[in-house]
């Protein structure tokens, strides 16, 4: 057996075009299959940075009622903040800050041109303990409590042709189902890496939102910053069971429940269909390649039966010397992937300024420069496929060579 080994290692070097060739081709497979790994995963976690920093906190307390409707910005379902609610919210283990949010269906005017927007109201320094915006303000800052004015991003300013010191309206519907107008004066502009809060929303002062919607003390949410997002699901059930105490009608959710995460969900799920994809055609190029070898050898499988070797000594020659190509291509693989996504990593990709791809567009909230992260696991499950790949697929080209007639083996052609 020890002969058999050293010879199938002295066929990887003798056969040092095919051994190349074939290690070269899984060395890809495992680059392709790291890249996309972590280019994805990284896509996937800074969407999710970028919804909680900017958008939804970690933790929402709302009426259930509210939840079920959440897209139509409903007034029917909103929560009273009071001193008790606020103090059971404050009491929560790893809790950071927290917002009373009031959010509604708006028509934005410049005084020529419309368009549907999403309203905010918000007390200004509560919001900038919550969300890590006070250094996305590009020009002005964020309005005072009481303030008629206005804090939207630059993206929308620049479509209404609006900018710092402009006054626009609000038409809004309020409780009563009357139609009222605010009138803001534009104190700050933002851009973020989350599309929705740069194109789509308008924030304003709380009381002045509750005034003109006819609401009263009352809210849609409060969002709560915890030191530790992945402690959010468990601190939801815990506040949600303390707060089911005071009122029976309100629950409370965590990031990973709001809509927007569970398309990245699906997301996650169409990511493992694409590298499923990347592991099966590479699975082919390999087989296929050892396949190829197994046929060109056939002179040479035929010489080893005639000099004596049984049929499993050849199957374990042949077997032996794919699991070496296997392990020398997924050893490649590994460091060429580990340089790829530490250059990644480093200097992250800019699909929109490389290649003019807009991923927002795609339903991805993000913007700027992609970032891979490591994936060990990844790296270690790839290698292992490689190499069990080469292997299976040399089994069954070498007992079928090995079972032919050693004369018919030589003379073959």
């Amino acid at each position: 057996m020890a002969f058999l080994t050293k010879l199938a290692f002295k066929n990887l070097v003798r056969h040092r075009n095919r051994t190349i060739f074939t290690s070269i081709i899984i060395a890809m497979a495992i680059v392709i299959y790291i890249f996309f790994d972590s280019l994805i995963g990284g896509m996937t976690e800074l969407s999710y940075e970028t919804i909680i920093d900017y958008e939804s906190g970690h933790l929402q307390v709302m009426a259930e009622g509210y939840w079920e409707e959440e897209d139509e910005l409903p007034l029917d379902y909103l929560i009273t903040v009071d001193e008790d609610l606020l103090a059971e919210v404050k009491n929560l283990p790893g809790y950071k800050a927290s917002l009373a949010e009031l959010s509604f269906s708006a028509l934005l005017s410049n005084g020529i041109d419309d368009l549907p927007v999403m309203g905010k109201g918000i007390i200004p320094e509560d919001f900038l303990e919550v969300f890590a915006l006070e250094k996305q303000f590009v020009e002005g800052e964020i309005f005072e409590s009481g303030e008629y004015k206005a804090v939207l991003g630059k993206k929308l300013a620049e479509l209404m042709e609006v900018g710092i010191g402009d006054y626009i309206t609000l038409l809004v519907k309020d409780r009563n189902n009357t139609f009222n107008t605010i009138d803001v004066e534009i104190a700050g502009l933002l851009h973020t890496g989350n599309p929705n809060v740069n194109q789509n929303i308008v924030f304003l002062p709380l009381e002045l939102a509750r005034q003109a919607l006819a609401v009263g003390e009352e809210a849609s949410k409060i969002i709560i910053r915890l030191e530790d997002k992945d402690q959010a699901a468990r601190l939801a059930g815990e506040l949600e069971f303390n707060l089911k105490k005071q009122n029976s009608e309100l629950a409370v959710y965590s990031w990973e429940e709001l809509e927007a995460f569970s398309f990245l969900g699906a997301a996650e799920l169409e990511k493992q269909v694409i590298l499923a994809i990347i592991l099966v055609i590479a699975a082919i190029a390999i087989i296929n390649t050892v396949i190829l070898a197994a046929l060109e050898r056939m002179e040479e499988i035929g010489m080893m039966k005639a000099l004596g070797l049984q049929n499993r000594e050849i199957v374990y020659t042949f077997v032996l010397e794919s699991t070496g190509i296997g392990i020398t291509g997924g050893v490649i693989g590994v460091i060429l992937g580990i340089l790829t996504i530490w250059f990644l990593s480093v200097y992250g990709m800019d699909f929109e300024a490389m290649y003019g791809m807009d991923l927002a567009s795609f339903g991805m909230p993000v913007l700027g420069k992609i970032y891979a992260v490591w994936n060990p696991r990844a790296f270690i499950e790839v290698f292992i496929f490689g190499v069990l790949v080469s292997l299976l697929a040399s089994i069954l080209p070498a007992y079928w060579a090995a079972d032919k007639d050693p004369v018919e083996s030589i003379y073959h052609h």
